[in-house]
């Protein structure tokens, strides 16, 4: 049966009550993140700092809407432990009815776009601020109280599970960059210093230009994050400035942000791009040292610590690295081999920060499309109970993205494995996984599905499947195991 729509009003009420701030207590003052995010605490402060002393109380579980940030997604549910809290008269508080709208099932739904259209489409366009009365005119897909709670269940399960996925990663990460400093420490102890000039001179390479000309920049970010591409420049708009040719496997400075780590080794994708004379490049000579080794280094504590010390100034743009100076910068320099080797040790943790960011992306992309389901799809009449074999739940389609990590196909399994697990412990069997994991991955844009998706999600089930990299790596990883119930073999959360 599909769900009615009603106005929020028939849920909600508005509430309007002011207190006089005593000087001599102490507030607790909360305040709305924009984006959806929710309700946080401010700041505590005594009555007698506070300018404004008529201030509104927040109720745990109403709804707060701040007047001038509503239409940028500045709205949220109060916590419990905001109970207590003051906000200005620049905020409305809502009671919620709770014997017709669950106040976490309101406050996942207030996070859909579907909501926040309506928040932007109150009012002028050259007055950001948003009216009481006006929250009361949104509409609102309304099941039973009891569905409300189940749905709210199954999407506060799933963001635990995508939370805890998360942390797994960020501490992998930690370990990995630990073990970076590690291994680093291990390859330079007794390594002789040498100054950069020697083992890594610099190199110029002007570029003559051409007035139809074109002349493609290249940029380098802070905090050691790499290059990045500018527009490519013409002839004309070069004017009389200089511009400096630059080469794949370069030691790169950009000699205004290199105290901060503007550092980096050019790509093959940006051979021969240009930089102004703010840009040296050095050449690392191949039979003494690795230009990532000594990026390595000049990226670290110590190496930074001297680089500042060549950039003399004040902040900003007035710290500029000198040329003389950062010649005579010392670095360590152990064989050359050992170079290589941590080399190589750089690039397998980088692939691996490579599948950690791509899988973060994919798992923050899951509740969006999870709300989209919920929500948008409501009138073919949502049961979030696991559904027969014959059946599948799709995912909305998103945005491309390839999928096409044995790794990140574990992390979708694991995750849908957990998200139609039944309450009463029942498996999800081998064939309903293996139909939901072609159909989410589909879904969720792997152009590699397009001509065989159909068939395989329509289609018997596939035994191999049991065998594919992305259940593998679930199962030795225990986020799944193996368990049957009455359709046969299949798997329940680890």
């Amino acid at each position: 049966m599909a769900w009615k729509t009603v106005l929020l009003g028939e849920a909600i009420a508005h509430r309007s009550e002011f207190i006089e701030i005593e000087s001599e207590s102490v507030y607790s003052r909360c305040r709305v993140q924009t984006s959806a995010r929710g309700v946080v605490l401010r700041d505590r402060v005594e009555g007698s700092t506070i300018k404004t002393k008529r201030q509104q109380v927040c109720r745990a579980g109403e709804f707060l809407v701040a007047e001038i940030d509503a239409k940028m997604g500045g709205y949220g549910v109060i916590p419990d432990d905001l109970n207590g809290a003051i906000v200005s008269s620049h905020y409305f508080l809502y009671e919620i009815d709770e014997g017709k709208l669950s106040k976490s099932y309101l406050d996942w739904y207030s996070k859909t776009p579907q909501f926040f259209e309506q928040v932007i489409a109150q009012g002028s366009t050259n007055y950001a601020a948003i009216r009481p009365e006006a929250v009361l005119g949104y509409t609102i897909p309304l099941p039973p109280v009891d569905e409300q709670h189940e749905i709210v269940r199954r999407l506060d399960r799933i963001q635990s599970y995508l939370k805890d996925r998360l942390s797994t990663l960020e501490d992998v990460d930690r370990d990995t960059t630990a073990m970076l400093r590690n291994a680093f420490s291990d390859t330079v102890e007794g390594a002789e210093l040498r100054p950069l000039a020697e083992v890594a001179p610099l190199v110029r390479r002007p570029v003559e230009i051409e007035l139809d000309g074109e002349y493609p920049e290249l940029g380098v970010r802070s905090f050691g994050k790499g290059t990045f591409h500018k527009p490519t420049l013409t002839g004309a708009e070069v004017g009389n400035k200089r511009l400096f040719e630059i080469h794949q496997g370069d030691l790169l400075f950009n000699i205004v942000f290199a105290w901060e780590g503007a550092i980096a080794v050019p790509s093959a994708n940006d051979h021969r791009r240009v930089g102004s004379h703010r840009f040296l490049t050095c050449v690392p000579r191949s039979e003494m040292v690795t230009a990532q080794f000594l990026r390595y280094y000049l990226l670290s504590e110590e190496g930074l610590h001297k680089v500042g010390k060549a950039s003399p100034g004040g902040a900003g743009r007035n710290r500029t690295l000198g040329i003389k100076s950062a010649e005579r910068i010392t670095v360590p320099v152990p064989t050359i081999e050992k170079q290589r080797r941590f080399d190589r040790l750089c690039a397998y943790v980088a692939q691996i920060r490579e599948i950690r960011a791509s899988t973060a992306k994919d798992a923050e992309a899951l509740v969006p499309a999870l709300l989209h389901e919920i929500f948008v799809q409501k009138g073919k009449g949502p049961n979030l109970r696991p559904k027969p074999a014959s059946n599948v739940a799709t995912l909305p389609s998103r945005e491309t993205m390839a999928i096409d990590s044995p790794f990140k196909e574990a992390v979708l399994v694991g995750t849908i494995v957990r998200a139609f697990h039944a309450d009463g412990g029942q498996p999800l069997g081998n064939f309903r996984l293996q139909k939901a994991v072609y159909f989410a991955r589909r879904s969720m844009g792997e152009r590699a599905l397009e001509q065989q998706y159909l068939r395989k999600a329509a289609g018997p089930y596939n035994p191999s499947m049991r065998y594919s990299g992305g259940v593998k790596i679930a199962l030795e990883k225990n986020w799944i195991v193996p368990a049957t119930d009455k359709y046969g073999p299949g798997h329940a959360p680890g």
